[in-house]
């Protein structure tokens, strides 16, 4: 027994000091990332706009349904609105031990993150501000920002936003956009500078298209690799990327994003990055959620940079002739054979 009993501890030092030296690679599991527009959730009858119950157990459904280790909430309302959210999950055993809202100037529809793991470092933006026609303007909402850190030491900085609305105002809701957007890269410039190789991941409700100067500003297009964001542009089963439907006018368009460093395009779970379907997707948000996956282990850039851009239907050539015409989200060009 005495025997038996040194050899498990010989054994155990042994392993310990294999997996130290990293003859042996842990498998790391990937890691999901959720990104929603909840439609104002509020519960409390004293809301200036009250979600009603149907629509935030449709919310509750569909968050669960999901089951993601890392989740940004958009338009987060005030009051009980969180703890009864986080209720209505564990009722259907998705339990989320960390919570942490951003207390921007804008108290009624709030950021927040859910995790299955607390971060390492939690240092949301909350009074981020710029001139604009004489005025010091806060960006409404603030910023997320946490970082999120595993036993293999590989780190993922994340950070959550939700831009100005198109709701006009005296100041040009466009212009307040714009401005929200460059605040959000200068913090993303400032974690470059001090780690050039840092994974980060920007998600949330940028309310404009990807043709706009705001997301513009949010890339810096006009930077190569790097610097830049990427723009990773999750669909649905039938290939459709909107994300938000404006009732009103009918219209279907794509303002919710998801975009990453230079570093962890290498990282990203392409298969799974997509729009979960739901069929009371409408029921719960005028938003649909937004998934990425990724692996937490540190791989080369340049080897999946053309993974990337397939992914992203940006270099996508169907089952024709090279050379014959196609339609496509792009616009259509002839090849040469």
């Amino acid at each position: 027994m005495k025997v038996g009993y040194l050899k498990l501890l010989f054994l155990l030092i042994f392993f310990t000091q294999v997996v130290a030296s990293g003859q042996i690679k842990l498998k790391l599991e990937p890691v999901k990332v959720l990104s929603y527009n909840l439609y104002n959730y509020n519960p409390s009858q004293s809301s200036y706009q009250l979600k009603s119950s149907v629509s935030r157990k449709a919310t509750a459904n569909i968050i669960a349904g999901i089951d993601a280790d890392i989740v940004l909430l958009s338009e987060l309302g005030h009051g009980e609105a969180l703890e009864e959210l986080l209720a209505d999950l564990l009722a259907r055993e998705v339990n989320y031990s960390f919570s942490s809202i951003v207390k921007g100037p804008d108290s009624l529809r709030r950021l927040c993150i859910l995790a299955k793991s607390a971060p390492k470092k939690i240092d949301h933006r909350t009074r981020v501000k710029f001139k604009l026609k004489g005025k010091d303007v806060f960006v409404s909402r603030g910023f997320a920002y946490c970082v999120f850190e595993w036993q293999n030491d590989y780190r993922l900085h994340f950070i959550g936003a939700h831009l100005k609305s198109k709701i006009p105002t005296a100041l040009g809701q466009t212009d307040m956009r714009r401005y929200e957007a460059r605040q959000l890269h200068y913090l993303v410039d400032s974690i470059l500078k001090n780690d050039p190789q840092a994974n980060i991941v920007v998600a949330g409700d940028m309310n404009d298209t990807f043709d706009s100067s705001p997301i513009k500003e949010i890339q810096y297009r006009r930077y190569r690799y790097e610097k830049r964001l990427y723009d990773l542009r999750p669909y649905d089963k039938s290939h459709a990327s909107w994300t938000h439907y404006y009732d009103k006018s009918d219209e279907y368009s794509r303002i919710d994003y998801f975009f990453c460093s230079y570093s962890m395009l290498g990282e990203i779970d392409y298969d799974l990055l997509s729009i979960p379907h739901s069929p009371h997707w409408f029921i719960a948000s005028d938003h649909r959620p937004l998934l990425l996956a990724f692996t937490p282990v540190e791989k080369e850039a340049n080897e999946s940079f053309a993974l990337f851009e397939n992914a992203t239907r940006k270099n996508i050539r169907p089952q024709y002739q090279s050379w014959e015409h196609f339609e496509g989200p792009r616009k259509a060009s002839k090849e040469k054979k």
